[in-house]
């Protein structure tokens, strides 16, 4: 039998999907990284990261996709950042000996500012987050400016056309298709370069097996 959730639990898996916290915000990442795999991996795909290039994430959750992705390219320079404290914690946990080895960093992060000087990244890229920008436009000047001239940055998230099925995204969700999408980019100063379409089949939040549109929008400094 299909669960009936309430107002009040669709209200805290969005919370949560916002910013894991806690217990329930451990498994909302162990949650996340199972529905968002593909997602992940297609995002870094198009990035297309070269030897000794700085890469940025943003909003990586509890970086179990860590090791695979840097199995795709050796040697370059990996930073990631998250708001949420609990996420930044079990990340740490997952990926310590990556970190012993100085192959990554984590840093904690306002949802609002990016803590890093002009011109920082070759690449950048961020996965189902643009929902929770509290100021979407300023925030993409943000990554626009720890951009270098010519970097790529990806933004990847699931079609608006699907979002506004799901329950819980009533609650403090932003949602956005292609053209939505490209056009806060270019509010912000970028340039587009192209924008891939995919469906996927994945497991959602609330545990169901759906099919779902992502969007990659690549966009230059």
């Amino acid at each position: 039998m299909k669960k009936e959730w309430s107002e009040e639990e669709l209200k805290e898996i969005a919370r949560q999907l916002g910013n894991p916290d806690g217990e329930t915000g451990i498994k909302t990442g162990e949650r996340m990284n199972l529905s968002n795999g593909n997602m992940i991996r297609k995002g870094f795909e198009s990035l297309a990261i070269k030897n000794d290039e700085y890469v940025l994430e943003i909003g990586p959750g509890n970086g179990s996709h860590i090791a695979e992705i840097l199995d795709i390219r050796e040697n370059f320079k990996y930073f990631r950042v998250d708001i949420s404290e609990t996420m930044i914690r079990e990340a740490k946990k997952i990926n310590q000996k990556l970190i012993e080895k100085g192959d990554i960093s984590f840093s904690i992060s306002d949802g609002n500012t990016l803590l890093f000087s002009d011109n920082s990244f070759d690449k950048i890229v961020t996965v189902n987050t643009v929902y929770f920008w509290q100021n979407p436009v300023a925030y993409a000047k943000e990554v626009l400016r720890v951009l270098k001239q010519n970097g790529i940055f990806s933004l990847v998230f699931s079609d608006k056309c699907f979002m506004q099925q799901l329950p819980f995204a009533k609650f403090g969700f932003e949602l956005y298709d292609k053209d939505m999408g490209a056009d806060l980019l270019k509010n912000a100063g970028f340039k587009i370069v192209d924008t891939i379409e995919e469906m996927e089949i994945t497991q959602n939040n609330l545990g169901e097996a759906v099919q779902r549109p992502i969007v990659i929008i690549r966009a230059t400094k």
